[in-house]
């Protein structure tokens, strides 16, 4: 199953010229919105405004899926190229809308809100961020320069992992593998195999050195300068104001994942007895029995059907009809991004889904983890462009409930073997999204405080900070082989997005309260929930979960997650024992 592109623009030109047209009408209006001072004007120009972004995103979820299954065609970085550059424009729009609104009264505000609802958290936050914003003309700037910075810039190292292809040897054959189909060998029966899968695969970016730091340096200076000039107190922070979420909660996230590296240990310190072996972080996704099990594309639909189904009819359709419309890329091939996503730039398209599927039980929960984004991305299509997409803390919500409700189904139709497989699966996929998402975020905050103290952070530094926080992780409990300290090279968000990672694991915590409370409310608790999908990001995280029931600031919420984490290894553990 493949995209099919024509059927959101004929062709390549067809996309430009929507972008280029609805630019036009947005910086009209743009221009009307800086003279205009009458509120019941105002909102129906932000109103014209919003739906003309609306119609512009068509053409940047067009250009990025074209880029994304074909890295290396020209003509894809060429319509990429054309719509970044036409963003920067656009966004150079919204920053002086922005700017203009900043400056007005709060009462003036304060009308626009009531005269449209719609508009409440948008102003709120614009109020929020006017101690963070710029001068018209240096708003402007950075608007403008966008695509040639760190943006741009990350897209090299895009491109370089995406080019990758490894040699290797495999039921005698000699083979060609792209980037996901070599890391899919970390989930092999075969244990040298795993290492020398990983081992060829991390040692490839020592090969990139040079290029691959100075990406990085650019990235972390890009980044760093802008949250100085926009006066926060810690890089991180600027992310967390996008998140909407506080600096202490944040801090409080990370703290105590770092204090419960001990349920990890003991996990991988029970594994290495199981597979009678030393473990090296080469091996800790390799399965706990030698019987794999695989699933074929239409047993993983199947399942991920029938658990939404169960969950609730309308879940199950609007998920049944990615399948149906063909909104799935889903099998590997050369040029093809790495990993998997779900896109929804605009409330005028569908959300299409991104993976690299190679028929392992991973891959079923990756499916179900990005179909559940699909959900999410769906049901908030009923509001307004600017309230349909949410910040990251949420945007992982409902990718790791549909995760939860897959896992809960498929292993009551598994032997013991294979429950007990599934069980280690979760429990690792718990881990990459908890602990190991937590080392990237100790590792991006060092690497971000050195470059800024020293100016650069060069590349055995940047391996020696990621060696640390490897330790400071598994201990001594599984064996770090050198090459392994490579590995923050090849991790795409911290190019891409500065300290995006840790919403992965505020929303595995998030979600495992959420989970609970399901279990407890059974379908009482449906309807919340969906409510809370549909809503989008009108309001602030903190309003939308109080609609479920859930306080982040209270005494151990994050500590509560663990427990059930915790939980889940005790339960492995005593069926071993069985």
């Amino acid at each position: 199953m493949e995209w099919k592109l024509e059927r959101i623009f004929a062709n390549d030109e067809a996309a430009i010229e929507n972008a280029r047209v609805h630019l036009e009408e947005v910086k009209r209006i743009a221009n009307e919105i800086e003279r205009e001072t009458a509120p019941q004007q105002l909102a129906k120009l932000i109103r014209d405004f919003e739906e003309h972004m609306d119609e512009f995103a068509k053409s940047i979820q067009y250009a990025w899926m074209k880029y994304s299954v074909d890295t290396g065609s020209v003509e894809s970085q060429k319509v990429l190229g054309i719509i970044q550059q036409l963003s920067s424009e656009l966004q150079e729009q919204d920053a002086i809308v922005e700017v203009k609104l900043a400056s007005l009264s709060d009462d003036v505000l304060e009308e626009i809100i009531k005269l449209d609802g719609n508009y409440e958290h948008m102003i709120k936050r614009i109020i929020e961020r006017r101690k963070h914003l710029l001068s018209k003309d240096a708003e402007q700037v950075l608007a403008l320069t966008s695509v040639s910075r760190r943006d741009g810039i990350a897209k090299i190292h895009s491109r370089l992992q995406s080019s990758y292809t490894f040699e290797m040897e495999l039921n005698g054959e000699k083979k060609v593998l792209t980037v996901e189909e070599i890391k899919a060998l970390r989930r092999s029966t075969n244990g040298e195999l795993r290492k020398q899968a990983m081992k060829l695969f991390l040692e490839r970016f020592q090969d990139d050195a040079i290029v691959l730091t100075e990406v990085y340096n650019l990235v972390v200076r890009d980044y760093d300068t802008e949250s100085r000039l926009r006066r926060f107190p810690r890089p991180i922070s600027m992310m967390n104001f996008a998140n909407e979420v506080s600096d202490e909660i944040v801090d409080r996230l990370i703290e105590v994942t770092n204090e419960k590296t001990e349920i990890l240990r003991r996990y991988y310190d029970w594994k290495s007895k199981i597979l009678g072996e030393r473990l090296t972080l080469a091996d800790i996704y390799a399965p706990i029995s030698n019987k794999k099990k695989e699933f074929s594309f239409e047993e993983a639909k199947d399942i991920i059907l029938e658990s939404y189904y169960a969950f609730d009819e309308k879940a199950g359709s609007v998920v049944e009809s990615f399948f149906k419309e063909e909104r799935i890329d889903l099998y590997p091939r050369k040029g093809k991004v790495s990993g998997a996503y779900c896109i929804y730039a605009t409330t005028k398209l569908p959300p299409y889904v991104l993976t690299n599927f190679t028929n392992d039980m991973y891959d079923v929960m990756t499916l179900a983890h990005e179909l559940g984004h699909g959900l999410h991305g769906s049901l908030s299509r009923k509001q307004t462009f600017f309230n349909h997409d949410t910040p990251l803390t949420l945007a992982e919500l409902a990718s790791v409930f549909g995760e939860f409700l897959v896992f809960d189904n498929l292993k009551n139709k598994l032997s013991k073997e294979e429950k007990m497989a599934l069980i280690a699966s979760k429990i690792e996929d718990i881990f990459a999204t908890t602990f190991r998402q937590n080392m990237f975020t100790n590792f991006e905050i060092r690497a971000h405080d050195l470059a800024s103290k020293n100016g650069y952070v060069g590349w055995d530094e940047l391996n020696n900070i990621y060696h640390e926080e490897l330790e400071r992780v598994f201990g001594n409990v599984v064996e770090i082989p050198e090459w392994y300290n490579n590995e923050w090279a090849s991790i795409p968000h911290i190019y891409e997005t500065p300290f995006y990672v840790y919403a992965y694991n505020f929303a595995q915590c998030l979600v495992i309260a959420l989970y609970q409370e399901y279990l407890e409310e059974g379908k009482a608790f449906v309807g919340k929930y969906l409510e809370l999908l549909e809503s989008g990001g009108r309001y602030s995280p903190e309003k939308l979960l109080e609609k479920v029931g859930i306080d982040l600031r209270k005494e151990g919420f994050w500590e509560n997650a663990f427990k059930f984490v915790d939980g889940l290894v005790e339960e492995l553990v005593a069926m071993e024992k069985q």
